[in-house]
């Protein structure tokens, strides 16, 4: 059975290989769905994609691909526990690339030429899976002329339009746009991540979808939010831990907490820089056009996938086919078009659990 998913850009086709009557049991294609779920949706276009996926148990990767794994490689390093993705690697006589991870049971069998993984894993490869598509789907959008913004964003409900939430980090993108959507001013719209093109003259933003990594700092303004949490997670916050200590949170808890986006795609209203001070008051104030060609030219709000090991491990194209950092002069105009305003300091802060 075959699902294509996409965006009107980048376009996924996702296979399960176990027989029916049940195709997919543990879940994988079903959840990968509802976590790409509105950023991509299923379509009956049947052109060709730019990954096709195929999944596949993990007792299907045969002993002679994973004698062949030899070479340690890195597909994700971070200090996130359970983030963290190493494989070993090596090649087929047929010049397709294997790749095993022993300790999650999940193997890669790609061929670079077809743009296909078979991808082997059980119910502990949901971190693999996501990572493979959401990474390698960056990087077909930088390719495609996609400028993607390190950014959170929320919808304006009176105008439909995206409000940006960008900046390096540590400004408070996530601090912001949960204070927004938590007091009921807005709804959430995207979490890390912000795809930028030009459409008759005006910047389209297109979410997408985010395994949410939250510092213990910035849940710990939420009350609300903490108390939603289950004991664990709770148990988390409520430790010793310092403020900066980030962890992951389940992608349908944080749904569950602050809802999904309606939908995936909306003109973009304006560009919010927080620079979050928590014992300071909310101060902000626009941008002229020539401060929005200075950051424009800094292009450290921007993010840039061909830089990605985690968008270039597996060396599929356009992997490989010299991308650069490079904003369209389009999109350039049109940005300095858009209002854009510095926040710093934050808003009122919720009150307190016991209040």
């Amino acid at each position: 059975m075959k699902t294509v998913l996409t965006n009107g850009v980048f376009s996924l086709g996702l296979n399960t290989q176990t027989p029916e009557p049940r195709p997919d049991p543990c879940g994988l294609a079903e959840r990968l769905c509802r976590f790409l779920s509105p950023y991509l949706l299923p379509t009956a276009e049947t052109t060709s994609c730019d990954l096709e996926v195929r999944l596949a148990p993990p007792e299907a990767f045969l002993a002679s691909w994973k004698a062949c794994c030899t070479q340690p490689a890195t597909i994700r390093e971070t200090y996130a526990e359970g983030f963290t993705l190493k494989v070993k690697q090596g090649w087929l006589d047929d010049g397709r690339l294997v790749a095993w991870d022993e300790d999650k049971q999940v193997g890669y069998l790609i061929d670079r030429n077809r743009r296909h993984v078979d991808f082997h894993g059980g119910a502990g490869a949901f971190i693999h899976l996501i990572e493979l598509v959401r990474y390698h789907g960056l990087l077909v959008e930088q390719a495609k002329g996609t400028a993607i913004l390190h950014s959170s964003a929320t919808l304006n409900e009176d105008t439909g339009g995206a409000i940006a939430i960008a900046g390096m980090k540590g400004a408070g993108k996530t601090t912001t746009m949960l204070e927004r959507v938590v007091n009921g001013r807005q709804r959430y719209f995207s979490g890390d991540k912000l795809l930028l093109d030009v459409i008759d003259g005006r910047v389209r933003a297109r979410g997408w979808p985010d395994f949410p990594h939250i510092g213990l700092g910035t849940l710990r303004q939420f009350p609300s939010l903490i108390k939603a949490l289950g004991d664990d997670l709770r148990s988390l916050v409520d430790s010793d831990m310092p403020d900066q200590k980030k962890i992951l949170l389940q992608p349908e808890t944080f749904a569950g907490l602050i809802g999904r986006s309606p939908v995936g795609t909306a003109w973009l209203d304006e560009i919010v820089l927080p620079q979050v001070q928590l014992d300071e008051p909310l101060r902000t104030h626009r941008l002229t056009r020539t401060d929005i060609q200075r950051i424009l030219s800094e292009r450290s709000i921007f993010e840039w996938p061909h830089t990605f090991i985690t968008s270039t491990w597996h060396g599929l194209p356009p992997a490989g086919q010299g991308l650069s950092a490079h904003l369209s002069p389009d999109l350039v105009e049109a940005l300095c078009e858009v209002p854009w305003t510095r926040a710093q300091g934050r808003a009122q802060q919720q009150a307190t659990a016991q209040a």
